[in-house]
């Protein structure tokens, strides 16, 4: 056992650089690592780096073989067949002795990942009691979207085993991304067996989990940290090069700022307002967020759509153009890095991005009527706002007094960022200037993210079937014309009126380079992380 373990750790550190321990600061602790189930981006990335699914990305994002080391796609496109690697093993935390024995530890330590794993993953992921924030993914397999509704059972789905190693998924119709959606957390393989001896708590401690990818889970302390270390099991084709990576939670931007910039943190993925630090390298900026102006919908004023338009409709772009040159003007709701199917959403809907016009005549008499609706002659109103946009939130205020008259009392109260995101995120305003970030690089995922209202507190039944209709649809065309619905409604309704395109950094400490930065959802990939000391 010595000599095995001196081997590996030789053959980790041959690579300058490999063989050492990366660092990474989560917003908070994953609530699960049920990769059906999780729905936060913090569980994401580490779902995605101790699992592997039928295929992954390369570091260039290009989809290459992950448990299946090949692939046959039918002419029509609707059936593909997967043939596994085999001999391919699970890794049983050896933890699991103190709760299940050792009888059920030797089971699951020699137990091999098998096709039926991902048949079991994909109907659990899409039978509605699962109740998957993913399973709209999987809704373009055959019998899928009938199964999600309630009218066929999970047994139904067209995914299965013709052996062990083979794997058949047919579709209802042909979907161009598939192989890119294999990648995503809700598609990674379940062991039946195991999931059921977990009695409903799988995925909830670093005890309670099978891993098959680069990384295992090595501890969870839901309070502190969580750490991965190096699968020795792993059989997928790219070398892992860290021995471990241990992520902290934080949530004070600022304060991991200053971490990645001393080194004692290895990489951050930072948000628009926050600086670049001092002594770090940027290594991707990702246009994945708008910032604008918020309403809370359930304010007992703002929740009324005749105000909120008339406030929308006499919003003058021209004073916030150059407030931040670091922001691009953008009066679309969805940001610019969300895609429509295989196509960028943002350039598909060029053209017919949908816009509030400026209209005093029309802001005055939805005023008026808005005020008839919640039965009141006179309302006042806060508008929170950053300093540095003070002065051009005090120019639209004026117009909103001019327009509106009397009848309307308004202030405006200077907080920092993280104030504002604090108040906005506690429901605790009726008009904010902020920013919001897409976890997703899916248009239809982002949008489905407000339909229980999300920060705005909106919540209409419409709003919900627009987006019940857009989880139904597969082709770009109507996947744009989808989205392009749901925007709209966000738009014409008042309740949000974006003015900037911002974009997030991933940034790493000078010392540190290889990882690799995905997609939104897979996020980040540790696999070839090197550190100088």
């Amino acid at each position: 056992m010595l000599a095995a373990t001196m081997l590996l750790l030789c053959t980790a550190c041959s690579e300058k650089g490999a063989g050492k321990t990366i660092t990474y600061a989560l917003e908070a602790s994953p609530q699960t690592l049920d990769p059906q189930f999780a729905s936060e981006k913090d569980a994401h990335i580490v779902i995605n780096n101790v699992f592997e699914g039928l295929v992954r990305l390369s570091p260039e994002g290009e989809v290459i073989s992950g448990i299946a080391e090949s692939w046959d796609i039918s002419a029509d496109g609707l059936t593909y067949t997967f043939h596994l690697k085999e001999g391919t093993e699970w890794y049983c935390p050896g933890t699991i002795k103190n709760e299940f024995g050792e009888e059920f530890y030797n089971r699951f330590s020699t137990e091999k990942v098998t096709a039926r794993d991902f048949v079991f993953a994909m109907k659990r992921a899409v039978n509605p009691q699962t109740g998957s924030p993913s399973a709209h993914r999987l809704l373009v397999i055959e019998n899928a979207a009938e199964i999600y509704s309630g009218k066929l059972g999970a047994d139904s789905l067209g995914v299965y085993a013709d052996d062990d190693y083979t794997l058949v998924i047919k579709l209802a119709a042909p979907c161009e991304d598939l192989l890119q959606r294999l990648t995503e957390s809700v598609f990674m393989p379940c062991n039946e067996d195991f999931f059921n001896a977990m009695g409903g708590r799988y995925g909830l401690t670093h005890k309670r989990i099978l891993c098959n990818g680069p990384f295992y889970v090595s501890s969870w302390d839901s309070e502190n940290s969580l750490t991965i270390k190096n699968n020795k099991y792993y059989a997928g084709g790219q070398k892992v090069l860290p021995l471990s990576v241990s992520f902290s939670f934080d949530s004070d931007v600022e304060s991991v700022a200053q971490k990645v910039s001393s080194g004692t943190i290895s990489a951050a993925l930072l948000p628009p307002d926050c600086p670049v630090p001092e002594n770090c390298t940027v290594m991707n900026e990702n246009e994945n967020g708008i910032y604008g102006i918020l309403f809370n919908c359930s304010d007992s004023v703002m929740k009324n759509a005749s105000i909120r338009k008339a406030l929308c409709s006499t919003v003058d772009r021209s004073i916030f153009t150059y407030a931040d040159e670091a922001m691009k003007p953008q009066s679309g709701f969805i940001p610019a890095n969300c895609s429509a199917g295989s196509v960028n959403y943002r350039e598909a809907a060029e053209g017919r991005t949908p816009v509030i016009a400026y209209n005093e005549a029309s802001a005055a008499s939805l005023w008026s009527k808005g005020l008839s609706e919640i039965g009141e002659s006179k309302v006042s109103i806060t508008v929170l706002c950053p300093e540095n946009l003070d002065e051009a939130v005090r120019k639209q205020l004026q117009i909103w007094q001019r327009v509106m008259g009397i009848s309307l009392g308004i202030s405006v109260e200077n907080m920092t960022v993280q104030e504002i995101e604090k108040a906005v995120a506690s429901g605790n305003y009726q008009i904010a200037l902020t920013g919001m970030e897409s976890d997703y690089d899916s248009a239809v995922d982002y949008l489905a993210s407000f339909s229980d209202g999300g920060v705005f507190r909106f919540d209409t039944e419409e709003y919900a079937r627009i987006i019940d209709r857009l989880r139904e649809v597969e082709s770009d065309d109507d996947l744009i014309g989808g989205c392009y619905t749901a925007e709209t409604y966000i738009l014409q309704q008042g309740i949000c009126f974006p003015l900037y395109s911002r974009s997030s950094r991933f940034v790493t400490a000078e010392d540190v380079e290889g990882i690799s930065i995905l997609n939104s959802e897979s996020g980040i990939s540790f696999i070839g992380a090197k550190r100088f000391d």
